[in-house]
């Protein structure tokens, strides 16, 4: 991290679908390595866009001149922090209404792996993953028991928890993935209360796991879904009103509380994933 921090080649570009949306430029930028530790910057995309100048001799919009530049906006832009101490790769960002948490995600990793393959790098594929905390999946579970299906994906990239039968077979099997799903026969549930049930929830407090859940709901309602993905973690923070330099500090300030808060919850040893 260090290395790429100073290298400037932390850009990647994001293919459009085609038919549907431009492509975007990824960049990480500003960033810097403060005393304690952290990694601060900002990550964002610029893109394709039309500027029509008003025409004041003609009074009109329509005969305006029109441009196209490939810019960002303060909806494209965001500061995040990142724990660079040993076993730990936490990483805290804010969001605007364009660039949500698995925006965030899908570019902050295209960068980094685009920049280790520029910079001749020890090949690697790093994976940026949402954190749940186990409480926020205990409490789903206690206000929706009627479980009837688990897809949980099991990851191998980040530092973590050892899920060791997982992670044996997808050594073996040279994967870096592993889906499994559990469906309770028709009308019925799954055993949420058991050890088994329960065990398999292990992982998503620390990036490891993505968890999909589907209950039957109460009072008229046919279903109710939980993702893990959907429900990262999440704490209100002072508007920095577009300072994106009063932003760094502001997501470094939290990410070190969540960071200090996340020592005292996970057992020895499980402080480890990213």
């Amino acid at each position: 991290m260090t290395e790429l921090t100073q290298s400037r080649r932390t850009q990647h570009v994001e293919l459009g679908i085609e038919g549907t949306s431009l492509p975007k430029t990824w960049f990480a930028a500003d960033m810097r390595i403060t005393p304690s530790n952290f990694v601060v910057g900002t990550l964002g995309f610029s893109e394709q866009a039309e500027r029509r100048g008003f025409n004041q001799e003609e009074w009109s919009w329509i005969n305006g001149v029109a441009q196209v530049t490939d810019t960002a906006s303060e909806e494209t832009v965001v500061p995040f922090a990142v724990d660079l101490h040993e076993k730990r790769r936490w990483v805290a960002f804010a969001t605007t209404p364009r660039i949500q948490p698995a925006g965030f995600t899908k570019g902050f990793q295209g960068v980094l792996n685009q920049a280790v393959i520029d910079e001749g790098l020890i090949p690697t594929e790093w994976d940026v993953d949402l954190v749940t905390s186990r409480s926020q999946v205990d409490e789903w579970l206690f206000n929706n028991p009627l479980v009837h299906m688990m897809r949980r994906t099991v990851k191998f990239s980040n530092p973590g928890r050892d899920i060791d039968d997982d992670r044996q077979e997808m050594r073996a099997l040279g994967a870096r993935r592993k889906t499994e799903e559990f469906r309770a026969p028709r009308n019925g549930v799954l055993n949420t209360e058991s050890n088994v049930f329960l065990d398999k929830l292990d992982g998503t407090e620390t990036g490891d796991l993505e968890l999909e859940l589907l209950a039957r709901g109460n009072q008229g309602v046919a279903e109710v879904r939980f993702r893990s993905k959907e429900e990262a973690d999440q704490k209100q923070i002072s508007d920095f009103e577009r300072d994106l330099s009063q932003g760094m500090d502001t997501v470094l300030a939290a990410l070190q509380e969540y960071v200090a808060d996340k020592q005292t919850r996970l057992p020895p040893g499980q402080d480890t994933a990213g």
